[in-house]
């Protein structure tokens, strides 16, 4: 029974190729949403069993100089509604991934339209002020 045992200890630590969980994980790899000019912006998405999709949006400042005044948008199609929480900041300090803002969305069309996302991003680097656009795609199936 001691070889037996010691393959039990192995899964319970995750040391067995068959402790590996199956892949019915709702977490989504991170997604690098948008990345110009020193920002970098990557979406880690989770969905939860009823369908409603989490995505927490980062925001990594890799400049010399803070970038203050900052707001994020987004926009999506008519299938999909969209609740955006505020900013947990306005200023992106150097070097730094200090502000996050969490979104969630629910897919009415989840199988037949992927989620899509248009992103609007503002902020002021140096005294001048910077406006972006782009669009975000990616996301897995059934999103």
């Amino acid at each position: 029974a001691g070889p037996a045992d010691l393959g039990l200890l192995g899964d319970i630590f995750g040391g067995s190729p068959a402790a590996a969980a199956p892949p019915a994980s709702s977490e989504a790899p991170p997604i690098v949403a948008f990345e110009k000019g020193g920002l970098k912006v990557t979406f880690n998405a989770r969905k939860d069993a009823a369908g409603t999709v989490t995505v927490v949006a980062s925001f990594r400042n890799d400049l010399d100089a803070p970038m203050t005044n900052f707001a994020f948008e987004a926009a999506v199609p008519k299938y999909v509604r969209l609740t955006m929480q505020p900013a947990t900041g306005q200023v992106l300090p150097p070097h730094m991934d200090a502000v996050t803002q969490t979104m969630t969305c629910v897919n009415s069309a989840s199988g037949e339209k992927g989620l899509l996302m248009k992103l609007r991003i503002g902020y002021m680097v140096n005294g001048q002020p910077v406006q972006e656009m782009g669009q975000v795609g990616g996301f897995p199936a059934g999103y």
